[in-house]
């Protein structure tokens, strides 16, 4: 304990600054006395050494006598006066300890010394002296304590130097007494020096150094309480720098402890706002602090949770409002109590009753300890497994989607055995679009939720199906044993999805195509299943509605085939090698061409000539329809302009090219470069055209007949709503489709619909033009029908450009009206028989006869119509 305060005392301030002050006070005195003393001593022995020299004189004066009469008796009272003094002096102890006397030769009197006391060589006298009588000056030498003198000894008229006297005087006595003197003024200073530092010492310690010892004890106080009360009023109340130090340091204290309390309110409160719980534990696994988020997280009642609380309470305390077992919180606890190995964040996600998940995240803390946060990720976990369902499911059917279906597939054929197949299979629905277009796609919708309803109930719960895209669905199948097997799957699908469905009182009737592939024998991996299914579907489709193929290798080249007419297409557009040509429309009343159709015609190097059935709907899926029908209408424009201004030009119109308002700024380009009069140009479109994107196809049609262009339907009659189609949009022709010209003459259904389509179109002002034309039979019904216009084989097929002039020539010179058939029966040469086609000669006479032409098809060598007629 005394050592504890002796060692507290001198690493004290006060201590430290009192003995500082001292001992630098001290030393400064001291060495103040001793320069005093040291320089009375140099002044003492300086006086010292002057008496000696004088007296040194003297005594060589009055030695004179003696020396010249070399009286001894004379020299000893000489010594005697100066070792022992005269009469009034006396000498505690003999000053001068050597005394010798000699002539100017060097020749020695007599030498007298004392009996104690330091000693000198003899012969040290003799040389000093012999070296005052040649120098005729006094000599002087230290020996030790001893002032050796030498001084010549001049006769009385000091001429001539007659000898010397030399002696040797003792400064010990002198010396030792200056330094006793010295040492005693030193210690007295020295003393007075400590007397007046303890006194500036106790002043310092009243008037600096308890204050400070004040103000330092008040500071720990304040540290330990946190009262500022506790500063005392003697030191915050001075008027000096130790009670400002004191004020500001109060002032300080209250705004430091003022902002303490404010950042731990702010503190409080950013944790009771968290929506994450967060607990700190120290190093001994104890609760430091807590929020009330962890309380509410766990279902724990409010002050639950408490500072000093051990992990494991905090563990039973879960336990209890049954989060978790006993073997789940001792195991918690094992893990939270080890020794941290690294100082990196430990996320977990932990799952406690009712299903809730927690996201825990630890971060151990490097003087021991950790600091976790809690977080109810319930709600996010279910939003991610919704989003993550999204994702892979259609959202309309609920089932697997594209992406879903190809994992599943690789997953299953990753999974089958060696020796057993599987079958992939792609279908789509039949009639899906018109119901679309029909009753609309809400209907459309519903109708596809119940397609992936009994598709699910035509499989097994193990097996996949999903929705790919629109009414495209795919299957896996696994474990087949037999092709024969997934032919009977694929039938019964079949008759399943075409068993009438009743959606919102409609009800609807649609088929499926299936297509089917093989694995491992039609490909081992999922791009290559897939492919061969669409393959096979594409044929299925391609040979009927509701049925199912399965994957032929001659499919894929059929495949291969069309990609490279597609290839070709793409090089024959970009080359310019594809042409048009015209097709006359012949005006029934005037027997003159009305109009021409331009028709697009395709010629190859290798191919020949490739139909337009087969190139145009091509150009229409690979998206090259718009470009090719741009160019068909420009060039159309600029031909028919270099025609009579009563003849027309046709062009036909792909719906691809009503996606766009594009086709406005097309015609309006044509016809302005061409300057082809707007109601010159016919603009031929299908009912297809109104089944898609009806407002705004309507927008376009306004647009056009603003222009002054003419609009016609093409392929009236085969659609699903004609006649409001009619309504919706006034159009200028009606065009009648050939399936019901070609058999106008011999069937009265197709002679009925060609009336009323003709009475129709005479009513709402729209002329009629039959199409496909071909025989003269034909063409007297359809005049009988009252159709306005006609086009076919019967006056000739389409032609190059070139030849539009002759065509028009020919056919404009039998405007008159033609003969019947009854006329050229009648007309009949002798030997023929009734009813028979005349020959060339008889149908010129008759001709003649009649002053009319007369059209026949011509069936001998060319498959074309030839017009016969009278020569004038």
């Amino acid at each position: 304990m005394a050592f504890d305060l002796k060692s507290r005392m001198f690493k004290s301030l006060q201590f430290r600054v009192m003995a500082a002050l001292m001992l630098g006070l001290g030393l400064s005195v001291t060495l103040l006395i001793v320069h005093l003393s040291s320089s009375k001593l140099e002044a003492l022995m300086d006086l010292g050494e002057a008496a000696s020299r004088n007296q040194t004189l003297l005594a060589a004066g009055q030695a004179r006598a003696g020396i010249e009469r070399r009286d001894k008796t004379y020299l000893e009272n000489i010594y005697f006066d100066l070792v022992f003094g005269q009469e009034d002096e006396a000498f505690e102890k003999p000053i001068i300890q050597m005394l010798r006397v000699s002539d100017a030769q060097g020749d020695g009197l007599k030498s007298y010394e004392t009996l104690d006391g330091p000693q000198v060589d003899p012969s040290v006298l003799d040389a000093q002296a012999d070296q005052a009588v040649a120098s005729q000056t006094a000599q002087e030498s230290r020996q030790g304590d001893l002032y050796v003198i030498s001084a010549p000894v001049f006769s009385d008229m000091e001429r001539e130097v007659i000898g010397a006297i030399s002696i040797a005087w003792d400064q010990g006595p002198l010396r030792a007494g200056v330094v006793q003197s010295t040492m005693r003024s030193a210690f007295i200073g020295f003393a007075a020096a400590v007397a007046v530092l303890l006194a500036i010492g106790m002043v310092m310690q009243r008037l600096v150094l308890y204050p400070i010892s004040a103000l330092a004890g008040a500071v720990s106080r304040i540290q330990e309480s946190g009262d500022l009360a506790t500063m005392p009023p003697e030191v915050v109340e001075r008027q000096d720098e130790i009670g400002s130090l004191a004020a500001r340091f109060q002032a300080l204290l209250a705004q430091s402890n003022a902002q303490i309390l404010t950042r731990r309110q702010q503190l409080d409160t950013a944790l009771e706002s968290m929506a994450q719980g967060l607990c700190l534990f120290d190093g001994t696994h104890r609760l430091v602090m807590s929020n009330r988020r962890v309380e509410e997280i766990y279902g724990l009642a409010k002050g639950t949770l408490h500072p000093g609380m051990h992990i494991r309470d905090v563990l039973k305390a879960c336990r209890d409002a049954g989060n978790y077992s006993d073997a789940r919180i001792l195991e918690i606890e094992q893990t939270l109590c080890k020794p941290a190995r690294s100082q990196r964040a430990l996320p977990y996600l932990e799952i406690i009753s009712g299903g809730r998940s927690i996201s825990v995240l630890r971060v151990p803390m490097p003087e021991g300890g950790w600091v976790a946060t809690f977080e109810d990720v319930t709600e996010r976990k279910r939003t991610e497994a919704k989003i993550e369902h999204m994702a892979m499911h259609d959202a309309l059917t609920g089932l697997p989607n594209r992406i879903s279906f190809r994992q599943q597939l690789d997953r299953a054929l990753n999974t089958t055995a060696r020796g057993q197949q599987l079958a992939v299979m792609c279908l789509d629905l039949d009639h899906f679009k018109a119901v679309n277009d029909t009753l609309g796609h809400p209907i459309g919708d519903a109708l596809l939720k119940q397609v992936g309803q009994r598709l699910q109930g035509c499989l097994r719960q193990s097996k996949v199906v999903a929705r790919l895209s629109g009414d495209e669905f795919a299957i896996v199948e696994n474990n087949v044993s037999s092709v024969e097997e997934v032919g009977q799957l694929a039938e019964r699908i079949v008759n399943r999805l075409s068993e009438p469905y009743e959606i919102c009182g409609h009800h609807i009737v649609i088929g499926s195509c299936i297509g089917i592939a093989i694995a491992p024998a039609d490909g081992s991996d999922p791009e290559a299943l897939v492919k061969a299914a669409d393959l096979a579907l594409y044929r299925a489709k391609s040979e009927g509605r509701g049925t199912y193929r399965f994957f032929e290798q001659a499919m894929d080249a059929r495949m291969q085939d069309r990609r490279a007419l597609e290839l070709d297409l793409r090089a024959a557009f970009a080359k310019n090698e594809l042409e048009l040509y015209y097709q006359p429309i012949v005006n029934l009343q005037t027997g003159r061409v009305s109009c021409f159709e331009a028709l697009l015609r395709w010629t190859h190097e290798t191919r020949g000539a490739v139909s337009p059935a087969e190139f145009v709907p091509l150009a229409e899926e690979i998206g090259l329809i718009t470009q090719l029908g741009s160019w068909v209408l420009k060039e159309a424009c600029r031909t028919a302009a270099q025609w009579p201004d009563d003849v027309r030009i046709a062009v036909n119109l792909s719906p691809v090219q009503f996606r766009s308002l594009a086709l406005i700024s097309e015609v309006e380009a044509a016809l302005e470069d061409s300057g082809l009069a707007p109601d010159r140009l016919e603009l031929e479109i299908t009912e297809t055209v109104l089944l898609r994107h009806t407002e705004m196809t309507l927008s376009i049609l306004q647009r056009l007949r603003k222009l002054g262009v003419r609009i016609s339907m093409d392929d009236f009659g085969t659609g699903y709503s004609s006649l409001s189609y009619l309504r919706t949009f006034p159009f200028d022709k009606i065009k009648i489709d050939r399936s019901f010209i070609k058999d106008v003459v011999h069937h009265g259904d197709a002679q009925a619909i060609v009336r009323a389509i003709s009475s129709m179109g005479t009513s709402l002002g729209m002329a009629t033009t039959a199409e496909g034309v071909e025989t003269i039979d034909q063409l007297e019904k359809l005049r009988s029908e009252g159709c306005t216009e006609v086009q076919g084989f019967y006056f000739s097929p389409a032609v190059r450009f070139g030849e539009v002039q002759a065509l028009l020539g020919r056919i404009d010179a039998t405007s008159k009206p033609a003969c019947s058939i009854a006329a050229l029966t009648r007309a009949t040469p002798p030997g023929e028989a009734p009813g028979a086609i005349a020959s060339p000669a008889a149908l010129a006479a008759t001709a003649v006869s009649a002053q009319a032409p007369v059209i026949v098809n011509n069936f001998d060598d060319q498959p074309r119509p030839v017009v016969y007629r009278a020569l004038q």
